[in-house]
């Protein structure tokens, strides 16, 4: 009997508990392995951002996820990666399109609707190509490969067969809202409310693209590309910005602008886009669904 035929007869869904927590621990176990790999490089006196760093470093974190992830889909859960949405996706023009629009709008809100000082880094171009470099690679692919394979991939899978689409996207979210919790220091109640909805939304929309493009590859494009333009590094939106190549200090101290202690991923603009890209694919999938009757 196949792991997913196990799945849907898991009467008390005690194997479906089982397989997401083994997906946690693999998550924590690769985020371990993440910062592992960085003491070391800097203990080794390795530039950061270096070539080594920039690129050696996640991909060998990536390659190490993968391998686990797949794997135990294949030999545990006796499935191919097809039914975890590892394949090809539906619509990924539109989907890689929404991946620059959905930061950039909101990039272009602050930038110009809301009072605040814009500055660029008197960096050199050498070394804005390897923050560049160091961004795709540790940020845009880290982020999107990793916490996408996990969440909706594995989770996000074996909640669908045992509970349905719904549960499906809610419980990953929320749960993927609840670990970026400590992300940030001195949160307070509302800082923790705004993180918690935004969080639940941000990772229902992944969701949603995952199961509406069939593929994990757009949620993590789109993912990918909102931790590489707004994530800092490149750009940095904040109260109190961190050194990136352009800066544009908030004024203001209201935090549905701001996002509060966990910054504008965390505040009302960002989380507006979260909810028309959730609209989007909502209706693309009600329209596939009546295509197909």
């Amino acid at each position: 009997m196949s792991g997913i035929s196990n799945l849907q007869q898991d009467k008390y869904g005690l194997k479906t508990i089982f397989h997401v927590v083994v997906g946690l621990i693999i998550f924590i176990a690769v985020g371990a392995l993440a910062t592992s790999s960085v003491k070391l490089l800097r203990a080794a006196k390795v530039a950061e951002p270096s070539i080594l760093f920039s690129v050696v470093r996640p991909t060998l974190v990536i390659v190490v996820l993968l391998l686990v992830v797949c794997l135990y889909i294949s030999k545990v859960l006796k499935r191919p990666l097809s039914d975890f949405r590892m394949g090809k996706p539906k619509h990924i023009a539109l989907w890689g399109a929404c991946a620059l629009i959905l930061p950039l709008a909101v990039a272009a809100f602050y930038i110009f609707l809301t009072p605040g000082n814009f500055a660029s880094s008197n960096a050199g171009m050498r070394e804005n190509s390897l923050t560049i470099l160091y961004v795709f690679f540790g940020t845009f692919l880290t982020a999107g490969v990793i916490e996408e394979t996990i969440f909706r991939g594995l989770i996000m899978r074996v909640l669908e067969i045992r509970f349905g689409k719904v549960i499906a996207v809610i419980v990953p979210s929320i749960v993927f809202a609840l670990m970026h919790i400590g992300n940030a220091a001195n949160m307070h109640a509302t800082d923790i409310a705004l993180l918690i909805i935004a969080g639940t939304a941000v990772g229902s929309m992944f969701s949603l693209i995952a199961m509406q493009s069939g593929s994990i590859v757009a949620s993590a494009l789109v993912h990918g590309a909102w931790n590489m333009i707004l994530g800092g590094k490149i750009l940095s939106i904040a109260t109190q910005p961190e050194p990136s190549i352009f800066t544009y200090k908030l004024t203001s101290d209201a935090n549905l602008l701001t996002g509060g202690a966990f910054g504008i991923d965390a505040a009302l603009p960002a989380i507006i886009g979260y909810g028309s890209v959730i609209a989007l694919a909502l209706y693309l999938m009600r329209k596939g669904d009546k295509s197909a009757q």
